[in-house]
């Protein structure tokens, strides 16, 4: 392990520990809310690849003040992701339609209390159109789960940098996926830093906050 990313990652969320722990607390009581709210972050995550986390959040959010969250047509729904800055946004608003007509399942896959997040992520993958292994990860983290990991290419940087991996992969299958999530895991460990602490982590020292 690269010793010097492992100190910087480590003093990092010694500085940030508290801010994180309150981010990951609030992100338990989004799956006890209104399903809409639950369903507000799944759009968020749908929205999220190739779009910065901020333009996401700011799409979601006048989606969730205008009701088209709930009943916005597609040409609605694509002119403010649009607006926002997301990319592709005729492509997420017709998966956001999708989504919300499948709410119903959604909300029987969170409720499901004898489901592992694992388990969940597999139903919501095959499920819903636009969420791969990565956005499916992010959604459930971002509504309280725990023991996933967020395989992007900034978190492979990181794991490149710590000498954790030997190469960034340019594609990344389902079951290269799993492995990359395990060795997240493991390198967590050995940091000593909780998983679902040390995504915020990483993301923090490129973003400069702590978000979602």
């Amino acid at each position: 392990m690269n010793k010097r990313k492992a100190e910087e990652l480590r003093s990092a969320y010694i500085a940030k520990r508290g801010e994180i722990i309150t981010r990951l607390n609030s992100f338990k009581h989004v799956r006890k809310q209104d399903i809409w709210d639950v369903f507000a972050e799944l759009c968020f995550c749908i929205c999220t690849p190739q779009t910065r986390a901020r333009a996401a959040d700011r799409a979601v959010t006048r989606l969730k003040e205008t009701s088209l969250l709930r009943n916005g047509n597609e040409e609605e729904i694509s002119h403010v992701l649009r607006e926002a800055g997301v990319r592709f946004h005729r492509t997420k608003a017709h998966n956001i339609i999708l989504a919300r007509e499948k709410i119903g399942e959604i909300r029987k896959i969170i409720l499901n209390h004898s489901l592992n997040a694992y388990e969940a992520r597999e139903l919501l993958v095959s499920s819903i159109r636009g969420l791969g292994m990565k956005e499916a990860s992010h959604f459930l983290r971002n509504i309280g789960y725990t023991e996933l990991a967020i395989i992007d290419r900034h978190i492979l940087r990181n794991l490149f940098e710590l000498k954790a991996i030997r190469e960034i992969p340019r594609s990344i299958s389902k079951k290269r996926y799993l492995e990359l999530e395990s060795i997240f895991m493991k390198t967590a460990h050995k940091l000593g830093i909780p998983p679902e602490s040390l995504d915020l982590v990483m993301w923090s020292l490129k973003t400069g906050e702590v978000f979602k």
